[in-house]
């Protein structure tokens, strides 16, 4: 019977999936599974398809009346909006994000720029409940621009937001009430502890201190943060079951030793665990942690006995119930499903392992098994040494780390911090620790990209790990020979699918203001990217510094490849020296393997170039300076630099211009080739006529000239062009010239990224939108 309820919160996420989202195919497949599933296995029947129906509608209409209750009562444009902060504002360098519940009690996303040093300050003084009075632009967040883009608006609207504003200068007043629910009281308090911590504590602790203590991750530097999501250890950072068991064991025995009886004292915990779940940052492992606890509490206090596996699926209906598009974060997704799947498997780890030490590494093959597809779906990629590493650092944290930190936390209300022997004995160590890991982190690797995986590859993966796990319990001399060859299978699959695709694939990048293109050959022959985009800082003040910056070839170019399942860029075609077009570069040969780089023909200018150079160098590429007359052929496809000339000063006329014929369809990528160059260009190359045309300079009025266009007549044209940018890019002029001749125009600040699929001969367009 118990097996019977242990299905239900499949029921209800079916039920709750078709009403948030709605029906699609992989989820008629899914569906389609699970009742062949419940037909097979007759035990119970009629019992189970009452039961079964019966959740599956409660939860299905539970799902429409929230996504009938989701609307707004605002209108884009410019705001004066006056309500109360629901979350600890997060200051990093020159921006400042936050929640603000206003007076019409809807929540709206801040996110702001801080024009100066003093604002800065000034705004460092905002508490969680302070009542604000905020004048700004509001906007609805941009949906996906990029292939593989994290849904940022989809998040939001998860979470009841429908608007981000972003304050003018000085728009931002608020003032300190007390005013607030309990809840918020908790969440002031809270806030004023990570601000000692961040006053006190080195910050080459103070970002683990705060996350293991209160959850909170924003004073981690990002390189490091990096680093553990890399290798599959972040988990290790998160408020979780091991922390709850702790603080409500610690508590238990605290409580029975000043004399207060079993009883009282589990009345005082379940009253507890709520205040700190809420100071814990309410996340869904917490949240999954403490009603766990207090389920277990309340029957050991009812001198009742409940299964384990009952209690968490009655934790997991309520929580649902309650919050339903909860089912699509990715905390909760991992925390259920791992912690479902270590009390599954708990009566087998104890039965067949007694020591220790092959008990721990049971339950982190488990872990890892288990979450490892999900992970995937949204990093891309394998951490092949996180078995290790977790065997190392769960103990580690576990019971190092994590209690000495809560021990120095709590000394911190009792003792000056130069008392607190602990906290330097963490002070010292960790920060060894972590210069290990970053260093094991830059090792190429120690993960395998694998690309994001269909919704059909996620099902094989959890029907042979769920295969993998009955064989395990059924035992029996080499069990693990099947499920190992099953999984091998699919991942194997998954790694060699993108070179059964028989068509060519040019991706304009979105990469804001600058370049970023990607040219990929049937059967992935051969990968080439020309430019990968860069951030220009204008300004470089200290206080302006985040902990983690936004760099392009990091958060866009590198992820963009990588849900591919590109692990090497055969060849990186880097136009130019402007930042816009090379500033990405860095992060990709620190991310993935580049064979060679293609670089213009000239004297290297500034410290940034040779830089770069040096670590395209150091990290394994082979750079060849290209100018006119070079070429090669790949597949059938064939490439033809026809500039620089090698005398060219100005950069922008030194960019490359690379003609490409793929499968028949001729493109010309012409970097920020100008005026000059382009009269060069029609001189020399009197016969020279493409099928698209990449808009040289973004659009500038500089570049794209009548006699150019006359000559080359494409039927379209790429411009790869910031969103509101400071330059006015695309000019109008080019504009017209453009639509006089016809031409189709895909824009990336309008479009997002665009994709041309290439077979014989033909195209087709793809966006981020139909992805």
């Amino acid at each position: 019977m118990i097996h019977l309820f242990s299905l239900l919160p499949i029921v209800a996420t079916l039920g709750l999936f078709l009403a948030l989202r709605g029906a699609n195919l992989p989820y008629l497949f899914i569906l389609t599974t699970f009742l062949l599933f419940c037909l097979f296995h007759r035990q119970y029947f009629k019992l189970k398809i009452l039961l079964f129906t019966f959740t599956f509608l409660i939860y299905y209409f539970i799902g429409i009346y929230t996504v009938d209750q989701r609307e707004t009562v605002f209108v884009a444009g410019e705001q004066t909006i006056y309500g109360e902060v629901q979350t600890i504002p997060v200051i990093d360098g020159d921006s400042l994000s936050m929640r603000l519940e206003s007076n019409k009690k809807e929540v709206i996303q801040i996110q702001a720029y801080l024009y100066d040093e003093y604002e800065q300050k000034q705004l460092k003084s905002i508490l969680v409940g302070d009542s604000c009075k905020i004048s700004g632009v509001l906007s609805q967040p941009l949906p996906p621009t990029n292939f593989g883009q994290f849904d940022y608006k989809r998040y939001l609207y998860e979470q009841n937001i429908f608007w981000i504003l972003r304050p003018n200068r000085a728009g931002i007043q608020c003032i300190s009430t007390d005013h607030q629910s309990y809840f918020l009281k908790l969440q002031r308090w809270r806030q004023n502890q990570l601000r000692k911590i961040e006053q006190n504590i080195s910050s080459d602790f103070s970002g683990i201190m705060s996350a293991l203590v209160f959850g909170e991750r924003v004073m981690m530097e990002g390189e490091l943060l990096e680093a553990y999501q890399r290798l599959g250890v972040v988990h290790l950072l998160a408020v979780s079951g091991l922390h709850v068991g702790m603080i409500v064991a610690a508590s238990f025995y605290m409580l029975i030793r000043i004399g207060v009886t079993r009883e009282r004292s589990m009345e005082v915990l379940l009253f507890m665990l709520p205040i700190y779940s809420a100071i814990a940052g309410a996340a869904p492992s917490v949240v999954r942690a403490a009603l766990m606890s207090m389920v277990v509490l309340l029957f050991m206090r009812m001198k009742l006995r409940i299964p384990p596996l009952l209690g968490i699926v009655v934790v997991y209906l309520g929580y649902v119930l309650i919050n339903p598009f909860i089912i699509f974060q990715l905390g909760f997704q991992l925390s259920f499903l791992v912690s479902f799947g270590l009390i599954t498997s708990a009566p087998v780890i104890q039965r067949r392992y007694n020591q220790t030490g092959f008990q721990l590494v049971a339950i982190t093959i488990v872990s890892q098994l288990i979450s490892f597809p999900i992970i995937l779906l949204h990093m891309y990629e394998i951490p092949i040494l996180s078995l290790p590493l977790n065997v190392i650092y769960i103990p580690f944290i576990s019971l190092f780390v994590l209690p000495l930190t809560f021990i120095s936390f709590l000394i911190f209300f009792f003792l000056p911090t130069n008392y607190n022997v602990f906290l330097y004995l963490l002070e010292a160590v960790v920060p060894i620790v972590h210069q290990s890991l970053l260093k094991v982190a830059e090792l190429k690797w120690a993960t395998l990209i694998v690309g994001k995986p269909s919704t059909l590859i996620m099902f094989l993966f959890y029907v042979s790990i769920i295969y993998g796990f009955v064989c395990w319990e059924k035992g029996g001399k080499l069990w693990w020979r099947t499920p190992l060859l099953f999984l091998s299978l699919i991942l194997l699959f998954q790694l060699f699918l993108p070179y059964t695709d028989s068509r060519a694939k040019i991706t304009m990048i979105d990469v804001g203001q600058g370049d970023s293109f990607l040219i990929e050959l049937p059967y992935r022959k051969a990968v080439y990217l020309i430019d990968t985009g860069g951030t220009i800082s204008f300004m470089n003040e200290e206080w302006r510094s985040r902990r983690r910056a936004f760099d392009v070839g990091a958060n866009i170019v590198v992820p963009t490849l990588k849900a591919q399942g590109i692990r090497k860029v055969d060849r990186l075609i880097l136009t130019h020296g402007h930042l816009d077009h090379i500033g990405g570069a860095k992060a990709l040969a620190q991310g993935l393997a580049i064979k060679e780089v293609l670089y213009s023909k000239g004297p290297v200018e500034g410290g940034f170039e040779r830089d770069l150079l040096t670590v395209l160098s150091e990290n394994g590429a082979t750079i060849h300076f290209v100018n006119e007359g070079m070429g090669w052929s790949t597949g059938g496809s064939s490439f033809s630099v026809l500039s620089p000339v090698g005398t060219e000063y100005d950069l922008n006329a030194r960019s490359i211009v690379l003609l490409a014929n793929v499968e028949e369809v001729s493109i010309l990528f012409t970097g920020d080739l100008e005026e000059e160059g382009e009269r060069r260009l029609v001189r020399d190359y009197p016969e020279l006529q493409v099928d698209i045309l990449k808009i040289g300079h973004h659009g500038s009025k500089t570049s794209t000239t009548d006699p150019f266009l006359q000559q080359l007549r494409p039927k379209a044209a790429f411009i790869s062009v910031g969103r509101n940018n400071r330059f006015g890019h695309p000019h109008p002029d080019v504009m017209n010239r453009l639509e006089e001749q016809e031409v189709t125009i895909w824009r990336s600040d309008l479009n997002g990224a665009v994709q041309l699929l290439i077979k014989n001969k033909e195209l087709n367009i793809r966006t981020p939108k139909g992805q």
